[in-house]
């Protein structure tokens, strides 16, 4: 009896996983995959498919900022060429249905140098600039554009200060690192000289940008080809022959039916894989 609905069980977990699998390819096929074309190609119906892809890509762009400035200047630093790269971007995505948009995050940041509130509100700026820009500019819903801003603490030079050839790099590096307010490192850097001119020349100004993110998928286009003839042959051809025998041979008649059957072999060509069937 154990053994019985032991056999049992495990039928029934079979046939339940078989049910869920079969469910989850029917669902995965029917909402992945959609016809968009058939046409007649010779002996072939050509079907032209496409297949959602969920594989998120990313595109990033900065753009630099004059200190104190929350407005992008196309002549300031490289910013000329990273425009010119999001122009492209985006005529390139006009020009391709196949390319969905899934997301923009637009993150304004600002160096660590001044008081933190003026600091947040700089980087607030840039980031709202620079958004409304974009949506306006390429025709964005609002809706798709995050905008979220980020001042940059002083330990964020720390590796700057690590690879530079300054001589007392290790003391500046424990000053970055500590736990006082903003405006006290801030202070405190001020008063060493050749290291300051380091960080305002070389490190701070790299600190004051916009990061663009665009979050994208890409489907994909495939045709499927299978073989199917206009002219199909006749599917049955039925013969069937009555012979009579004299009457005192009737006990010996008989009937003779014949079947004659034509068959055509189907092929299947899916991407350049061709498989064979009946």
């Amino acid at each position: 009896m154990k053994e019985y609905l032991k056999v049992r069980q495990i039928a029934t977990l079979a046939v339940a996983l078989t049910l869920s699998l079969a469910t989850a390819w029917a669902q995965q096929n029917s909402t992945t995959r959609t016809l968009v074309k058939e046409w007649r190609d010779g002996d072939y119906i050509v079907r032209r498919y496409i297949t959602t892809n969920d594989t998120q890509h990313k595109a990033e762009y900065e753009i630099l900022y004059a200190i104190n400035s929350a407005q992008p200047s196309a002549s300031f630093e490289d910013n000329e060429k990273v425009m010119e790269r999001l122009d492209d971007f985006f005529m390139e995505l006009g020009n391709d249905s196949l390319r969905h948009i899934t997301g923009i995050r637009v993150t304004g940041y600002a160096s660590p140098d001044g008081t933190t509130a003026y600091n947040s509100e700089l980087a607030r700026r840039r980031a709202q600039t620079l958004g409304a820009l974009i949506q306006k500019r390429y025709k964005i819903n609002s809706a798709t554009i995050e905008v979220t801003s980020h001042v940059e603490p002083w330990s964020a030079t720390t590796q700057a200060l690590q690879r530079s050839t300054l001589d007392n790099r290790n003391d500046l590096v424990r000053i970055v690192n500590t736990s006082e307010a903003p405006m006290v490192i801030d202070n405190r850097l001020k008063q060493q000289g050749q290291a300051w001119r380091y960080l305002k020349d070389d490190v701070l100004p790299a600190m004051r940008r916009t990061v663009v993110e665009i979050e994208y998928s890409e489907d994909s286009l495939a045709d499927r080809r299978e073989y199917s003839p206009e002219n199909t042959p006749e599917e049955i051809i039925v013969i069937e022959t009555i012979t009579e025998e004299p009457r005192h041979e009737r006990h010996h008649k008989h009937k003779r039916k014949h079947k004659i059957v034509d068959q055509w072999e189907g092929i299947i060509i899916d991407m350049g894989a061709a498989t064979e069937g009946y």
